[in-house]
């Protein structure tokens, strides 16, 4: 599989989904766009009708690009998988949203439907349990397919995104690159609830006992559930449209939520952009997020649209023990080492979207502030 193709580049992570104009449903050339994001690698695959494929691998920020056609076989076997009447009835609302401390298992796919795009975000695995007889085939197809031979070298990122339409002189349609968003931030903060310091026992079903190091309960037996954990996060597109998200899990249970989007100013996008584009935030290479730490802690996760590709950022910052009472206290401590350069996002975020509270949306689940191709 895999001939190369003469595809035309498309224009130019994290997360993305393609979501084109509904007025061009009934006419597109494309079949499916799918991604897939764990802790390891993110890839996204755009396949059009005729079996033409755009193709990215992205493992530690550095994206892979291929192009090629698939043979007939594989992508006959695909469309039945896309078309089951299971997976068209599927509605976004069916789907559980995400939960902080869930390891990463994003998968978005968009199908273009008679009616309009079919957009279906899966932000973990949990969440896609529900639906596994019909979402396996289709993310065991794209793990086969996603090995391709053909990369094209130099070729710049664009996260499968098609091309998106604007109006050309005498009111003909062309198609214009754009980047769909400048920033996506995830903030989660852990607090031990009740406000204490240390967890004597956190699974007993399991044979598990905390164990005291230095006075402080080793961080290895802590169980998330034990946690007050709070969510926020933010996505803010080219045009400073953006989506706000804040969210309270409490036992493992998403206790309370709310969901706001609104348009910046230009003077608060210009504030963003010089943030972002700081010299020394823009070296930094691109890391995965932390799993759980175990212990109260707020971890930062920032991805930012770049010319080579989405940079993707994450910081940690936990309180300090003694050093002696545990020999990783280094390296937690140095998860927290470039939280100078992102807490002023941070703070933008709070002061210019939690604080100023924009149109509240009823009735839409969380996604995680996962950035579409369009402003919602």
């Amino acid at each position: 599989m895999g001939k190369v193709s003469t595809l035309t580049q498309l224009v130019p992570f994290s997360l993305v989904l393609a979501i084109p104009c509904l007025a061009q449903v009934g006419g597109s050339p494309y079949l499916v766009r799918m991604e897939r994001q764990t802790r390891e690698e993110n890839v996204c695959m755009l396949v059009q009708k005729d079996g033409h494929y755009h193709l990215e691998r992205t493992v530690a920020g550095h994206p892979r690009v291929f192009e090629g056609t698939l043979e007939p076989p594989n992508l006959a076997e695909l469309e039945p998988h896309l078309n089951a009447q299971e997976i068209i009835d599927l509605k976004p609302t069916q789907i559980e949203g995400a939960s902080p401390g869930e390891d990463v298992d994003q998968v978005m796919i968009t199908i273009p439907r008679p009616t309009g795009w079919q957009k279906l975000i899966f932000p973990s695995s949990k969440s896609r349990k529900p639906f596994k007889t019909d979402m396996d085939p289709i993310l065991k197809w794209l793990d086969r397919n996603k090995q391709q031979q053909n990369p094209i070298a130099d070729a710049a990122s664009n996260r499968c995104v098609p091309p998106q339409p604007t109006q050309a002189a005498g009111g003909q349609a062309k198609t214009s690159p754009s980047a769909p968003y400048v920033m996506r931030i995830v903030m989660d903060r852990y607090e031990l609830k009740g406000g204490g310091t240390a967890i004597s026992s956190v699974s007993a079903a399991k044979g598990t006992t905390g164990q005291t190091v230095g006075g402080m309960t080793n961080t290895d037996f802590m169980d998330a559930n034990s946690f007050k954990i709070t969510r926020t996060c933010a996505v803010v597109y080219d045009g400073g449209r953006y989506r706000f998200e804040k969210s309270i899990q409490e036992s493992g249970v998403t206790t309370k939520f709310e969901i706001y989007r609104d348009t910046l100013d230009k003077t608060q996008l210009a504030g963003l952009r010089e943030l972002l584009y700081n010299p020394k935030l823009a070296a930094l290479p691109s890391n995965p997020t932390p799993a759980f730490l175990g212990r109260e802690s707020e971890i930062t996760s920032l991805a930012i649209p770049r010319d080579k590709g989405v940079q993707a950022v994450s910081v940690a910052t936990l309180a300090p023990r003694n050093a002696s009472a545990d020999l990783r206290e280094a390296a937690y401590q140095a998860l927290g080492v470039n939280a100078g350069l992102t807490n002023p996002i941070r703070k933008w975020v709070k002061q210019n979207v939690e604080d100023r509270k924009g149109e509240q949306l009823k009735d839409v689940p969380l996604d995680a502030c996962i950035p579409s191709t369009q402003p919602e």
